[in-house]
């Protein structure tokens, strides 16, 4: 006899259904409201989710690659080694070039402080000498004016012919119409002038003055006075002597050595 408990036991099991009795069916699940998850491509799909029916693609064999050696004591030494000499000669370069311009600056400025006092020093002793020259160069010029005075005195005390040359030059000299002409000379000339006034047959005065040199005279007028003395004469050609000597000491000439460097000697 069947009791109540057995038959709803029974009844429930005949209403459960299993899954794999009832493949019909499809599965329904609710709409999920969160973010559309990333789908992963097939490709790259956990193991054992990917499609049997491709094929296996074939795997490449990677190339082992040696880790790099460690460098050892005397690789390391060497590299050293060699990095030092590379900076020790470049820092070698750099200072011989840095040397040598300093050592030419400091032998320039050391050379141009000598030269200042080598030429300090030879002014000093030519000046002197140049102060010796000029006294020497005034007193040949005194010598030669005296020495040309003697001369002309002499010649003139042998020749006095040489005061009618004078005596004409200075009368073509007066302004036209002259009148009391007077003409002083010395007493040597006297009678040369004397013989030229009678020649000419004129009426000049002669006075005689034992001041004037011989182969001289100087001539008086009413509003006229010419000098034609030998002392004038000798003035004028010793203030050329002296007007000449002071160019040349305004200018004097170039030395013969200069105390200037050349490029070439340059330290």
């Amino acid at each position: 006899m069947k009791t109540p408990g057995a038959t709803a036991e029974r009844s429930a099991e005949t209403d459960l259904l299993r899954g794999e009795e009832h493949t019909g069916f499809a599965r329904w699940d609710l709409p999920s409201f969160d973010a559309e998850p990333h789908q992963v491509p097939l490709d790259k799909a956990k193991p054992g989710t990917t499609d049997k029916s491709k094929a296996a693609q074939p795997v490449e064999e990677l190339e082992l690659v040696e880790s790099p050696k460690p460098f050892t004591v005397e690789e390391l030494e060497q590299i050293r080694d060699e990095a030092y000499k590379e900076g020790f000669a470049a820092g070698e370069k750099d200072g011989y070039q840095a040397g040598q311009a300093k050592a030419q600056q400091a032998g320039k400025s050391a050379l141009d402080a000598r030269l200042g006092q080598l030429e300090k020093l030879m002014q000093q002793l030519l000046e002197p000498m140049h102060e010796q020259d000029e006294q020497i160069e005034l007193m040949l010029l005194n010598l030669v004016e005296t020495m040309a005075r003697q001369v002309i005195q002499r010649e003139l005390k042998l020749d006095s012919g040489q005061i009618l040359a004078v005596l004409r030059g200075a009368l073509k000299a007066l302004p036209m119409g002259a009148e009391n002409i007077r003409i002083y000379l010395n007493p040597v000339d006297f009678e040369a002038a004397k013989a030229l006034r009678e020649r000419h047959e004129e009426n000049w005065r002669l006075l005689e003055d034992e001041q004037l040199m011989p182969g001289g005279c100087r001539i008086e007028t009413e509003h006229s006075q010419l000098d034609a003395t030998l002392e004038t004469r000798l003035q004028q050609i010793t203030e050329q002597l002296f007007e000449q000597q002071r160019e040349l000491q305004a200018r004097p000439p170039q030395a013969d050595i200069s105390l200037q460097p050349d490029a070439d000697n340059e330290v």
